[in-house]
């Protein structure tokens, strides 16, 4: 695949090696050449996996892989309706953060390089850990000092280090970049490659359903990547003529940290919000992938909701009841959809509707 790393901000054309643009400090976007890019015609007919999407992501190959990607669309019924749940838990390391780390890692090794680091809240420092010991490379991750303890043990098993950074996520983010520009260590975490890998969610979603898209997409968000990433593959889709609608992105965040549904909402600029959920996977206080997670939601008509704790809690149970396994911040999206299915249940009615479970550490 032909690509720049172009500058979301200033349109500056950055080098393989950059994680933000170095004119202005904003993050990249990688600028694919369509043109070169042929699908083929067995690709609709291919079992949705992260292989089938190779042609889509910024890599030449798979030099490691895992089962990463693959999970299951399940059909429910949730009261008098049916409702689908994509299982994002049934990745490798639990959630849906292994999908980014795959293509993150491959491309890191591509580049040669001999290190890695990244930001973590939990998870994605737990996926990255394992991704790095199978390319055979070292890892440092940096937590906030509210990080959940019971991750930071999963990490430290996974051979990484692990920097614990006296403040909150987006701290972690600063220090780790900091490291990444003195040590030259590759940066992974919410970046342009992480992005891309994140694309196969919607990817598998439109492929699993088999005719058309869903009407509404839930999902929950904390640094808005994934939210992003999805948007970027329902254009992407739309331009090889595999879709032609657009499903409703919705986007769920604890009301104990909301930034992008307040800005969202009330059309004013993202605000920093201190992190006071128990939902640490998604308690980010200043989303990077805001201002494009916002742009997703405009372009698809979208919507941004916000849930109590109690609602993630409930939600973890109801998911428990018809046997899938969550955490608070995975079952945000689940939270959601019984949000706005209680106050105006005929948004809803009829309606093909897919609620995106992102982990269950």
């Amino acid at each position: 695949m032909k690509y720049e790393l172009v500058c979301t901000k200033c349109g500056n054309v950055e080098v393989e090696s950059a994680f933000r643009c170095g004119r202005c400090g904003a993050i990249l976007e990688v600028k694919i050449d369509y043109d070169g890019v042929e699908l083929g015609k067995r690709f609709v007919r291919e079992r949705p996996r992260s292989s089938k999407y190779l042609p889509l992501f910024p890599i030449n190959g798979f030099h490691i892989k895992s089962d990463e990607g693959g999970t299951s669309l399940v059909r429910k019924r949730i009261g008098s309706d049916r409702i689908m749940l994509k299982l994002e838990t049934e990745n490798p390391t639990g959630s849906f953060k292994d999908r980014g780390s795959s293509v993150e890692m491959n491309r890191a090794l591509e580049l040669g390089a001999k290190s890695v680091c990244c930001a973590s809240t939990g998870n994605m420092g737990i996926s990255v850990a394992r991704y790095a010991r199978m390319a055979g490379v070292r890892a440092t991750i940096f937590v906030g000092r509210d990080a959940n303890t019971r991750k930071m043990e999963m990490i430290k098993r996974h051979g990484a280090g692990l920097v614990k950074v006296d403040g909150d996520f987006n701290a972690s983010i600063r220090k780790a970049e900091e490291f990444a520009r003195r040590t030259g260590a590759f940066m992974c975490g919410d970046y342009h490659f992480r992005k891309e890998g994140q694309k196969s969610v919607m990817f598998e979603i439109i492929d699993q359903i088999g005719r058309g898209v869903p009407d509404f997409v839930f999902l929950p968000v904390g640094n808005s990547t994934l939210l992003a990433g999805m948007y970027k593959a329902l254009m992407e889709y739309r331009r090889f003529k595999l879709i032609r609608e657009l499903p409703r992105l919705v986007a769920v965040q604890s009301e104990r940290c909301d930034p992008l549904v307040n800005a969202y909402n009330s059309g004013k600029n993202i605000e920093y919000t201190v992190p006071r959920t128990a939902a640490d996977a998604i308690a980010v206080g200043y989303p990077t992938f805001g201002l494009e997670g916002i742009n997703a939601l405009g372009k698809t008509r979208g919507m941004a909701l916000k849930v109590s704790e109690d609602q993630m809690k409930d939600s973890v149970v109801m998911l428990g009841e018809i046997g899938i396994e969550a955490e608070m911040g995975g079952a945000a999206g689940f939270a959601g959809y019984i949000k706005l299915y209680e106050k105006n249940s005929e948004k809803l009615r009829n309606k093909r509707v897919v609620i995106v479970v992102t982990g269950k550490n």
